[in-house]
C-alpha cells in the first residue's frame, strides 16, 4: 500500500502545483473566528469554532511554519488503505489523463504529426487489363481479386528463363500455399493438356461441375482453375517469333478498347525485329533495357524497331495506356534465328 500512498501524494503535489501557489501566513499570526466564518461560509463548509489560545498555548501541538513549499509539503498519512481514497483517486487520474490525451493525442512511432486514417479500406479500381481476363474460356469466373494477383505475378514471371512447369508453379504457389503437392501434380495435367483439350461438350460438362462456382469448388479445383487462367496469361503476354515463323500478333482487350501488339523479325546478316501496337487511347511502347520508347497522344499505331536482336533472349515490352504514370502491361519478347 506504499506505492499506493507515494503515487497520492504526487498526484496530490501535481494538483497544488497546478492549480496555484500555497497560501502564506504572515510569521506568528493565526485566522481569528471572524475569518474563519467569513471562509467557511465562502466555500461552503461548516468549519468549528475552534479556540485559538487553546491551540497556541498546548505545547502538545508542533508549531506550523509559517509558509510551505511544495518541497517542504508536510507528510501526508498513509491512506492507501481507505477503498474510498484509492478510488477517488484512480477517478480523478482517469479523468486527468483522458483529458490531456484529447488535448494532445499521441502519434504512432513513424507519425511526425496527427493524421486521419479511413475507418474502411476503399477497394482500389481494377486495372484497365483485367476485360481481357474476365473473359477467359474456363469452367467458371475467377474473383476479380484472383486475376488481379495471377496477372501481376505472370507479369514479372513471362520475362524470365523458366521452364513452363516452373513458372506455372511460381505463378500460383504464394496463392495456395497449403497445397504444394497438389500444385506440382497438377501443373503437370496442365501442361498435357489433360483437362483443357477436348471437345465442345467435354467443356460443358466441366461447367456442370461448378454449380456454385469458384467460391463452391473444393481446394484442388481451386488450384486447376487458377493455374489454367495463368496457363492463358502467358500466352497471352508472351511474343516469340522465329525465322519459320516470322509473325506474331497478340490481342488484349482494355477497359478502353483492344490493344493489338505484332512483332516481326527479319533475319540477316544484320536482322531486325519490328514492332507495331496499334493502341485505342493515347499511350506508349517501350523496352526500357535498350532506352527505346515511342509514344502518341491519341489512338493510332505505334512503330518500333530492334536492330540485330539477340537470339533466346526475352525482352520486356511495356505497353502503357493514358497517363506516362499510369497502369502499363509487360509483355515478354523473344526472337530465334
Amino acid at each position: 500500500m506504499n506505492n499506493d500512498a507515494d503515487a497520492l501524494r504526487r498526484f496530490l503535489l501535481d494538483l497544488l502545483a497546478h492549480f496555484g501557489p500555497t497560501v502564506s501566513l504572515p510569521s506568528g499570526s493565526a485566522v481569528g473566528s471572524d475569518e474563519r466564518d467569513l471562509q467557511s461560509t465562502q466555500s461552503g463548509l461548516d468549519i468549528p469554532s475552534v479556540d485559538d489560545s487553546k491551540l497556541s498555548a498546548d505545547p502538545a501541538l508542533p508549531t506550523a511554519p509559517s509558509t510551505y513549499t511544495q518541497s517542504e509539503m508536510p507528510p501526508i498519512p498513509e491512506l492507501g488503505d481507505l477503498p474510498a481514497v484509492q478510488s477517488h483517486f484512480q477517478t480523478v487520474l482517469k479523468r486527468r489523463l483522458q483529458s490531456e490525451i484529447e488535448q494532445t493525442p499521441p502519434l504512432f512511432p513513424w507519425e511526425t504529426e496527427l493524421q486521419e486514417y479511413p475507418i474502411h479500406a476503399s477497394t482500389p479500381a481494377l486495372p484497365m487489363w483485367l476485360t481481357q481476363l474476365q473473359s477467359l474460356r474456363l469452367p467458371t469466373a475467377l474473383p476479380d481479386d484472383l486475376l488481379v494477383a495471377l496477372l501481376e505475378r505472370c507479369q514479372g514471371l513471362a520475362q524470365e528463363a523458366l521452364q513452363p512447369g516452373v513458372k506455372l508453379v511460381q505463378a500460383v504457389e504464394s496463392i495456395f500455399p497449403e497445397q504444394p503437392q497438389a500444385i506440382n501434380q497438377i501443373a503437370g495435367l496442365v501442361l498435357a493438356g489433360a483437362t483443357r483439350d477436348g471437345a465442345p461438350q467435354d467443356f460443358q460438362a466441366l461447367e456442370a461441375a461448378f454449380p456454385e462456382g469458384y467460391d463452391g469448388a473444393n481446394p484442388h479445383q481451386q488450384v486447376t482453375l487458377a493455374m489454367l487462367a495463368a496457363q492463358d496469361i502467358f500466352d497471352a503476354l508472351t511474343l516469340k517469333v522465329t525465322a519459320a515463323n516470322p509473325v506474331m500478333s497478340r490481342h488484349w482487350q482494355t477497359s478502353r478498347g483492344l490493344v493489338t501488339l505484332t512483332a516481326t523479325y527479319e533475319p540477316g546478316a544484320i536482322a531486325r525485329l519490328h514492332l507495331s501496337a496499334d493502341l485505342p487511347a493515347a499511350g506508349h511502347m517501350s523496352i526500357n533495357s535498350l532506352g527505346e520508347t515511342v509514344t502518341q497522344t491519341g489512338p493510332g499505331v505505334l512503330n518500333l524497331m530492334v536492330s540485330d536482336p539477340e537470339s533466346e533472349r526475352v525482352y520486356a515490352l511495356e505497353v502503357g495506356l493514358g497517363d506516362p504514370e499510369g497502369s502499363t502491361l509487360n509483355f515478354a519478347l523473344m526472337c530465334n534465328d
